[in-house]
Formats: structure tokens, sequence, C-alpha cells
């Protein structure tokens, strides 16, 4: 298969058909290979005299796994310079390169007289802050006494920092609840200053990133957790949806009947615990400066939240739905979209080729619009006139409308981090199995996974083998539409349930009746069979290969009884 060929499309056109921002260099997102070879990582010189030597141990290993796998590891004299300026002269501090994507460091310890001098430091910031102030402005102010990393680089939206540091105990024990983990997990994020953290013990490590997730690996799996999830993680960021994307425009809860129903399927799915109360960075980050610098990277957000809610509205069609090939063949190739695949009739709609259990559709593309919880919400307790906002893709255009009278410049009224993958769910869903979203389709991500052997007749889940890419991402999205075609072009009508399995991120589930979800969950939940972290993951993993050797099996079965 074309590497560019994805679903029954190719990756650019569905990027094109969903709204999500255009790839300069796409790569197909279940080849991490590919990946590795567009990224560059430099690691950080150990600080004098650092001991720990199970952290040195892993960082060498990590190191030759990377190289292994195809990515540029450089040197850090060769891409970390001393700027032009004279603040970073006096200080000799270097600046790692806009084109490097991760700086592997281990965490440090501050001296007293460091701790003094960033308190000096701290208290100029808040002399000189501004609320225009950029990222590299504010740590130029801030940071100048600071040993953390992410001062170090040019562009800390391009390059992320992962940092090693000693698993925790409590981190480690699998005893420990999820919701305390990510506490743990969120502290050593905010202290470091990183994207990525990662705990190293004798054994094993973890990772832990804003995805939130509790995952823990031995060490003999290195191999394929540096190709599977690590690469995949540094070559995709999270990285939140701008507002200028978006055509803005405001609704009227009252006018809808989805603000109702979404409030009212956050009450109902409070009792399983799955959606745990948020994080405010305002609570967990002490200093002024990095609560600045964290929400100015996350797009205005004050605070992370454990997944989403959403229902997916009906499909909006005007005119025919399907068309016969005679009336395609009339018709011109959409000029933004540039795929022949794409074309529109005479009143400007879309329609688009797809293939389907071996059959030809020309449909018609619709407007897609989801009512879902904003980002940050407490998904069990939303407030239809500020939690909840409605997104859409109409020909490739991202809107977004939030409830009349609500300020978007409110920081805490933006989109979810998921919402290419929402809107390419629901895209998706409209096309594959218009069954399933004729109606409406609720949609519920958590952070967690259910056992394999809860799902029952007509319940269906893909994607536990997919590489591991964070929430925000295009790749993310791209593997979320792609699991929807799979299951329709395997499975066909015959789908009550839908569940797309994220790698060290969590699942959605999806299905034609809210109530039925609800008891699939609720029912799971109180009979140990559905959990938050990653208890099940790995299960989820081997139950997928089992069932792909099979589907192979049968494939080469047929084909040796049709020669």
């Amino acid at each position: 298969m074309d590497s560019q060929q994805f679903a029954d499309l190719e990756l650019k056109t569905i990027i094109s058909l969903a709204g999500m921002p255009v790839q300069k260099d796409l790569v197909n997102p279940r080849k991490p290979l590919e990946m590795a070879k567009r990224v560059r990582v430099t690691f950080r010189p150990l600080p004098r005299n650092y001991g720990n030597q199970i952290v040195i141990k892993f960082r060498e290993k990590l190191k030759n796994k990377l190289i292994e796998h195809g990515v540029q590891v450089l040197p850090w004299d060769e891409v970390a310079e001393l700027p032009d300026d004279l603040l970073s002269k006096v200080l000799r501090t270097r600046k790692v390169k806009r084109n490097i994507h991760a700086v592997v460091d281990v965490k440090r310890d501050y001296s007293l007289t460091r701790t003094f001098l960033s308190g000096i430091a701290e208290r100029m910031y808040g002399y000189f802050r501004r609320p225009d102030m950029s990222v590299m402005e504010i740590l130029r102010v801030s940071g100048w006494a600071d040993d953390f990393t992410a001062r170090y680089v040019q562009d800390p939206f391009n390059t992320q920092i992962v940092t090693l540091m000693p698993l925790e105990p409590e981190f480690a024990d699998k005893n420990t609840t999820y919701d305390r983990k990510i506490a743990i997990g969120m502290q050593n994020l905010i202290a470091t200053m990183s994207e990525i953290v990662m705990g190293i013990a004798p054994d094993k490590f973890s990772l832990v990133n804003m995805n939130l997730s509790d995952s823990i690996y031995l060490n003999e799996g290195m191999d394929d957790f540096v190709l599977n999830s690590l690469i995949p993680k540094i070559y995709a960021p999270i990285k939140p949806p701008v507002l200028n994307r978006f055509k803005k425009g405001e609704y009227d809860p009252a006018e809808s009947v989805f603000p109702q129903q979404l409030a009212e399927l956050g009450r109902l799915i409070k009792s399983t615990n799955l959606y745990p109360q948020g994080s405010k960075f305002s609570e967990k980050v002490k200093r002024q400066s990095h609560k600045d610098v964290v929400e100015k990277i996350m797009e205005g957000r004050t605070g992370v939240s454990y997944g989403f809610i959403a229902l997916a509205e009906a499909p909006v069609y005007e005119g025919p739905i399907t068309i016969t090939k005679a009336k395609w063949d009339k018709m011109e190739m959409v000029e933004s979209v540039n795929d022949d695949m794409v074309r529109e009739d005479k009143d400007g709609r879309w329609y688009v080729r797809t293939l389907i259990r071996g059959k030809e559709i020309y449909q018609q593309v619709p407007d897609i619009w989801i009512t879902t919880s904003r980002s940050g919400s407490d998904k069990t307790n939303l407030d239809p006139n500020s939690d909840i906002v409605r997104i859409g893709v109409v020909k490739g255009k991202l809107h977004l409308e939030t409830p009349r009278g609500v300020d978007l410049n409110r920081k805490d009224i933006r989109p979810s981090f998921d919402t290419y993958v929402i809107i390419a769910q629901a895209l998706a869903a409209a096309l594959y199995t218009p069954d399933l979203i004729k109606n409406g389709l609720p949609i519920l991500h958590f952070h967690g996974y259910p056992d394999p052997k809860w799902f029952g007749k007509s319940e269906y889940y893909s994607g536990a083998r997919n590489p591991s890419l964070p929430c925000g991402t295009v790749e993310a999205a791209l593997l979320n539409y792609s699991a929807i075609y799979e299951l329709a072009n395997t499975n066909g009508t015959d789908m009550k349930m839908l569940c797309l399995v994220e790698s060290d991120h969590g699942v959605n589930v999806m299905g034609i009746d809210r109530d039925y979800i609800i008891n699939w969950l609720t029912d799971g939940v109180e009979k140990g069979h559905v959990k938050l972290g990653g208890t099940y993951l790995p299960d989820l993993k081997k139950s997928s290969l089992i069932l792909e050797q099979q589907a192979n099996n049968e494939v080469e079965q047929e084909a040796s009884s049709a020669n």
C-alpha cells in the first residue's frame, strides 16, 4: 500500500476534509520508523558530580536505541549556540537550535544559592510582567538564575524537554490509585518544566506527559517503547488547537437539545469515577512566571482535565446524500483539496468517493457539528451556559461556537485538546457508519482501558497496537479516522459500540445508544473490567495481535483455496 494511503483515502485528503492543519512533511502515523528519520534530539551534558548510576546507564542505553532506530542524536556543543544578546553572553547561556525536536536531560537539584537567586529573578519578573510577553521574554526575565532545561532552547513550542529522574516507588506501586499517580506525574512535569518525564528504576521505567498516562515499562521492552511510544511523542508533540484556525460564532444553549443532553450524559457517567477532578495550573505551579509560560504554551488554557464527553450531532446534508457515478464524472475537482477523490457539485456541496467492503460509494461530505465539553471543565457537572462549546467542520473549514454572551477572552473557554480527534471520529462515522450517527453519536473519552474480555456481541475495539501518539495531534486524529473505517469495513452495520484505543492515553467509546454505553461502562467499572490507568492496555495489545494473526491466516487460507 502507498505510504500516503490511509483508510480508503490519502492522508492529505482526510486532513483537508476534517479541517486539520496542512502537514509539511507528512508521515503515515503507523510508520514510526519514518517518524524517526525526521526527529533530531540532543542530550544535555550531565551535571558535575551527578552520581545516579541507574539513570546514567539508562540514559546511555536510550541514546543508543534512538540512534538504532534512525533518530539523529546530535552533540550538545553542535546544537547549543551562544546568542548575541548581552545577558546570554554574560551568563554563558547557550540556546538549542529551533530545529531540534527534543532535549534529554536529568532532574537537577537546586543549591541554596540558586534557590536564592531564583527568588530574586521572580521578584524582578513581577515588576516587569506584561500580558503580551512571549515565552522567551518571560524566561529571559525570570529564568536567568534557574537551571531548568527549558531556558536553554530557542523555541519552546518546537523543542520538547525530556527529563530523566529516579522512579518514585509510590508511582510504581500497583496499589497506588491512578489519581495519585497522575498527581505525582503532574508535579514532576511542572517542577522540571518538561513535556515528558521518565522515572528510572533498575528493572523498569515510567513515562508521564500531558496525556496523563501512568504507563510502566519493563527494561526488556525498551526497544518497542522507544520505537512505538517515545519517538512518536517527540515527532508529534501535544499542541492544542489554536483559536485562529476557527471561524468563531455563538449559539444559544436554550435553542438546542444537545447542550442539555450532554450535561445529562456527564451526570450519568459521574458514578463511574472515570472522570476525576481536573487540575488547575494555578494550584500546582508556585511561580507566576512558570504559570504564565505554561498558559502561553497551552494557548491560554489554565489547567488540564481527564478526557472529554461529546455528542456528534446528526450530519447535515443539502441535496442528495449519494449520487451515481455518471453524476460524479460530471463534477469538478475541489481545488482546495487537490485530490480527484473529492469533487464539487453546481451548488457547492462536496462529494467524496469512498470504498467500503469492496463497494464504491459517491457520497456527500456533510457538515459536521459536535457539542462537546470545553477544555478543563468538570465533565460530570457541565453548565450548558458556560462549559459546553460546539465545534464543526464545513467544507474543510473549522468552526467554533461558544454559548451566547460568553467572552472568548476568558482563558478557560477553549475547545478540547482532542478537537481534531473528535472531528475526525464524527466525519469517519458519517462516511462509513452512517447508521451509527444518523440520530447523533455520544462519544466518551477517558484515561483508562476496558478488559478485552468485557466486549460482547457487536462490541468492537481497534487501535491498541498503533504507535502512542499524543492528543491534540493530526496523527492521532488520522489513527482514529482509520480505526472507524477498518471496523466498518470488517463488521458492516452490525455494531452497537466502538472503542478506539489510544496507547498511553485512553479510549474513545461511542455507540448508537447512550444508555447502552452508560450501562456498559458502569457495569464494567463495578465488576473491575473497566479501569482508569493502563491496567488493561497490555491485554488489549495482546488480544489485538491474536486477532490480527487470525485475520491474516484466514486471508492466506482463502488465497490458497483460490489457487
